[in-house]
């Protein structure tokens, strides 16, 4: 009871409930922080252990990762969301849906996959949004692959800033559509048509794999490599026109062109590979192919059979050693250069790797539902992995849990606590009830400001998160950035309610925060920026630094963060002065009239330091972070400075925060004046953040986007409007004002 006293049940029920947000699983979050801290699940034995599943190492998109994180990335890119839905509607676990489409493709083909949500696309479909829904599966998407196949090949021929919604979505749709099919394959190339010209002419028809008489595709791969050793053993048989040497070349392409169907890497490196490299299936039979495809039809033929011919006939190890030599010094040379891959396929690679068989194992238990063959596959491919690549998959177990966690998820949501929490310890003020008054005004703040700091370290575990599962500093992209600028903005709003127990700097911090989670969100559905819906994946060359990435980008990112937050401080005092207007200027006394009247001096002075000293913060951070950039240029173009967008941008931060500390100190702004300048920095930042990489032009290409111009003018116009309002509703105004009567 003494703890109801001190603590009124409404804020103790909200702080309890952000704290719950904050660790335990609820809803769609399956995951509590205390799962870092358990053992993996022991392994089930009576059914399909899809979790076990889950945690199977792969290579995509540059770092290896758990197949839960491809479940959930792919079907982020292909239906804007970690879920799929089965024929009739219910929602179905990433993973689940990633075992049918690897394991089982013609049962996920009948899930709803993909969504369309543009009438002038479905129409294509002879569908209607209105009528047929957004989503829909493989199966319904099949018939028309054609139309879709041409109308994205017409739109992809206009320069981007001539597409219009059309343009843009059919070819999201013909990516996506290209995106599922290469999942699909990736563990099960697809054979060449058996009525294929070449089949016939060369009679390989039973070299591929035949489901009613093979145990499964390694028999195949077996086959393969059988005939690669027959030509080992016989050299002189290279030669155009031999139909021995025919059918290995054509594996040899089939299998190459299958790598172009494979949507990741499965295979771990092999024993021998000193650069540690993940291969896809095809790449374990034949090897990688050195250079583009195309670049085949510029091979001398007779040159390349008696290269090759010569190449075979070498003993393995200076064989090694000649394939090493010709890739490293014959790099403009594609008939070396394939001839070398070729003697590798055929003379070095000799045995089918013992994964593929397990891989294979899976396939057909998941088939036939038998979970005790299929538990041990997935025991069996772990263990290989482990084994070739222990330093590269201990991170494997994090992940999938961080996944599972959601850190994100839960800070957003708990930032609108914060939000109503600040909000109710000024609602106290004006009212006297038994669960709402001035005496649990303090208690309202107090758990704004302590719930911060819970909701605050959860946001920095998913940072601290990404940044030990990438090994790199907080920010490397768009994504990223959106995720530090909200919380550097939480951080500070954090240190300043703890000397200034006003709810303000709270409520400031959740609405920043929610905010900039919310832009992250949708910046992780944008398949131009992650086109395999990953927000961790490799950097680009030229952002390839940690020390640059750790220096530069932070602490201009810091930047952007202080100045949205002065800007939204702004935007805090337009409203009060808002509200005081309209209240006061009715000359009818009452509690909140008269709390507004008291309360507007002392209020002034403290938003106008806050906003003033956030300033500061922002000068400082922007030119620090600018210079070192142009530091940063210097080294990686050769110059400090060359009017880049991006560079222009950061610039124009520095000078307007500039502006704003000048016009108050030379007094040609006060407190209503300085709020509009900062709430125009937001303007200046968003520019400098979002708009310049609309541009489409400039060095900075790493993060060129086209879909965020209706949010960016939105966003500007609000803040316009802001400022509007400010001037709009003054004490010379008579909008709000009532004519007196006599």
């Amino acid at each position: 009871m003494k703890f109801l006293k001190k603590y009124p049940l409404v804020p103790s029920a909200l702080f309890a409930l952000g704290i719950y947000l904050a660790v335990l699983p609820f809803g769609s979050v399956k995951a509590s922080l205390l799962d870092f801290f358990k053992p993996e699940p022991a392994p089930k034995t009576e059914v399909i252990d899809l979790e076990a599943f889950s945690r199977i190492p792969v290579l995509r998109g540059g770092r290896v990762k758990p197949l839960d994180s491809v479940a959930r990335n792919t079907l982020l890119v292909l239906r804007n969301k970690r879920t799929a839905l089965d024929e009739n509607g219910s929602k179905i676990s990433a993973i689940n849906w990633l075992a049918q489409v690897l394991l089982e493709p013609s049962e996920a083909d009948k899930l709803k996959t993909f969504v369309i949500d543009h009438d002038q696309v479905l129409g294509l479909l002879n569908r209607k949004l209105a009528k047929d829904g957004k989503y829909y599966s493989y199966n319904e998407i099949e018939p028309f692959l054609s139309e879709i196949d041409q109308s994205a090949r017409e739109s992809g021929k206009l320069e981007r800033e001539k597409r219009d919604s059309f343009d843009q979505n059919i070819i999201d749709l013909y990516r996506s559509v290209l995106l599922y099919r290469k999942l699909k394959h990736t563990l099960t190339p697809p054979a060449p048509p058996p009525d294929t010209k070449m089949v016939k002419d060369l009679d390989i028809g039973d070299l591929f794999y035949d489901e009613n008489k093979d145990k499964d595709r390694t028999a195949e791969y077996s086959r393969f490599r059988s005939l690669t050793q027959e030509l080992s053993k016989k050299p002189e048989v290279i030669r155009i026109g031999s139909d021995d040497f025919a059918k290995v070349v054509f594996l040899l392409d089939h299998y190459s062109r299958s790598n172009l169907w494979s949507e990741f890497f499965p295979i771990p490196p092999e024993a021998d590979d000193p650069k540690k490299r993940w291969r896809k299936i095809g790449e374990s039979l034949v090897g990688e192919e050195p250079m583009d495809s195309e670049q085949k039809r510029n091979l001398d033929p007779n040159k390349f059979a008696s290269m090759l011919q010569d190449l075979v006939g070498t003993e393995r190890e200076p064989l090694k050693q000649k394939v090493n030599f010709i890739l490293t010094n014959e790099k403009l040379n594609p008939t070396a250069l394939f001839a070398a891959q070729y003697a590798e396929a055929i003379r070095l690679r000799t045995e089918v790797d013992p994964i593929l068989s397990y891989y294979e194992q899976l396939r057909l238990s998941y088939l036939n539902q038998d979970p005790e063959s299929f538990n041990a596959a997935v025991s069996s491919i772990r263990e290989l992995c482990e084994q070739r690549a222990p330093d590269q998959v201990s991170k494997i177990g994090f992940e999938k849990t961080y996944n599972a966690y959601e850190p994100f998820y839960r800070s957003s949501i708990a930032y609108i606590i914060i939000f109503l929490s600040a909000c109710l310890s000024w609602f106290c003020l004006t009212i006297n009830t038994s669960r709402f008054n001035a005496n649990h005004s303090k208690s309202f703040k107090n758990v704004a400001y302590h719930l911060t700091l819970i909701i605050l370290i959860a946001h920095t575990f998913g940072l601290v998160g990404r940044m030990y599962i990438e090994g790199r500093p907080p920010v490397t992209n768009l994504y990223s950035s959106a995720l530090f600028i909200g919380w550097g903005a939480v951080l500070l709003c954090w240190f300043t309610e703890k000397y200034l127990r006003l709810g303000i700097a709270s409520s400031m911090g959740a609405m920043v925060g929610f905010g900039s989670l919310v832009i992250a969100h949708n910046l992780s559905l944008d398949s131009s920026l992650n086109p395999t819906g990953d927000t961790m994946e490799m950097m680009r060359a030229v952002l390839d630094s940690n020390f640059w990435l750790a220096t530069h980008v932070v602490t201009v990112t810091i930047g952007y963060s202080t100045t949205f937050l002065a800007g939204f401080l702004g935007i805090a005092y337009i409203f009060y002065y808002f509200i005081h207007q309209i209240f006061v200027s009715e000359n009818k006394p009452n509690r909140f009239s008269d709390l507004l009247s008291s309360s507007r001096k002392q209020l002034e002075k403290t938003l106008g330091s806050m906003i003033f000293g956030i300033t500061c913060f922002s000068l400082f951070f922007s030119l620090v972070g600018t210079v070192l950039g142009g530091i940063w240029a210097d080294q990686s173009w050769g110059r400090f400075w060359g009017w880049d967008a991006k560079e222009n941008g950061a610039l124009l931060i520095v000078i307007w925060n500039a502006i704003i500390l000048h016009a108050r100190w030379a007094g040609i702004a006060k407190i209503r004046g300085i709020a509009c300048l900062a709430i125009f920095g937001n303007v200046v930042t968003a520019w400098s953040w979002f708009g310049t990489n609309m541009l489409g032009v400039g060095l900075h290409s790493y993060g060129f986007m086209d879909k965020a111009f209706n949010p960016l003018m939105t966003f500007v116009v609000s803040q316009m409007v802001f400022i509007g309002i400010a001037y709009l509703v003054s004490p010379t105004c008579s909008l709000f004002k009532k004519s007196s009567v006599s």
